[in-house]
C-alpha cells in the first residue's frame, strides 16, 4: 500500500483512472484485519493501486477527503475512486479481499 500523507498525495490519487484508498487507524483491531484483508487482494492483484491514509495521523486529510468524494468518514473504509469520483466504498468488516476481488470484476 501507498501512504497519502498530504494534500499534494491526494490530489495525484484524485487524478488517477482507478484507485483504491483504505482509510485507517494505527491501532485499531478491526483497521488491522482491513490492512491485511487490502494487502492479500493486493498480492493478488497488480492492479488498482491501492492507497492508504492513517487517520489517527493524518485526520484533518481523511476528513477533507470525505468531503471531496462525498462519502462519510469511516474508520477502516475501502473506497474505490475513479478520477477522485466515489464508485462504491465498504467499511469495518465488510472489507474483504474475496469482496474487493469480485467488486472489481463488475
Amino acid at each position: 500500500m501507498i501512504p497519502i500523507t498530504d494534500e499534494a498525495g491526494w490530489q495525484k490519487v484524485a487524478a488517477l483512472p482507478t484507485a483504491l484508498v483504505l482509510k485507517h487507524g494505527a491501532h485499531c483491531p478491526i483497521s488491522a484485519h482491513a490492512r491485511d484483508e487490502c494487502t492479500s487482494f493486493e498480492s493478488a492483484h497488480e492492479e488498482p493501486p491501492v492507497y492508504s491514509i492513517e487517520v489517527t495521523e493524518h485526520g484533518d486529510l481523511s476528513r477533507s477527503i470525505a468531503t471531496a468524494v462525498g462519502v462519510e468518514h469511516q474508520s477502516p473504509q475501502l473506497l474505490h475512486l475513479s478520477h477522485g469520483k466515489p464508485e462504491w466504498h465498504v467499511d469495518h468488516y465488510d472489507i474483504t479481499a474475496n469482496d474487493v476481488a469480485s467488486r472489481m470484476r463488475r
